[in-house]
């Protein structure tokens, strides 16, 4: 079976004005030593106080803390006016779960040895 494409009327091209042809686009304007800069460091102090307004905004506090065996950062979120922990990331079952199978690892990669 073949394909008889005679019938298709090509569609006609649209004629681009010069303007458009000779105008960079606007990645080409922008140098790449702009492109290539990394953005002015930010202090923790900073980010934390910034943090800590937000979280004040809705009735909630932040605390943040390192779990040593883990070497992972643990947040808090808290209700201020019951001073209950109202959620935990990660979450206290899945540190104990990432401590266990750290442990495990360690069996098994000493066992081996």
């Amino acid at each position: 079976m073949s394909l008889d494409v005679s019938a298709v009327n090509a569609a006609p091209l649209i004629p681009v004005p010069p303007q458009a042809q000779e105008r960079p686009s606007p990645r080409a304007e922008k140098p790449k030593e702009d492109l290539m800069k990394t953005p002015p460091p930010v202090s923790i102090q900073s980010l934390l106080k910034d943090l800590a307004e937000v979280s004040a905004a809705f009735n909630k506090r932040l605390s943040f803390s390192v779990n040593e065996k883990l070497d992972m950062v643990v947040v808090k979120v808290i209700d201020t006016e019951t001073d209950k922990i109202i959620r935990e990331i990660p979450a206290a079952e899945l540190q104990h779960v990432h401590e266990r199978i750290r442990e495990v690892i360690g069996i098994l990669f000493d066992e081996k040895a």
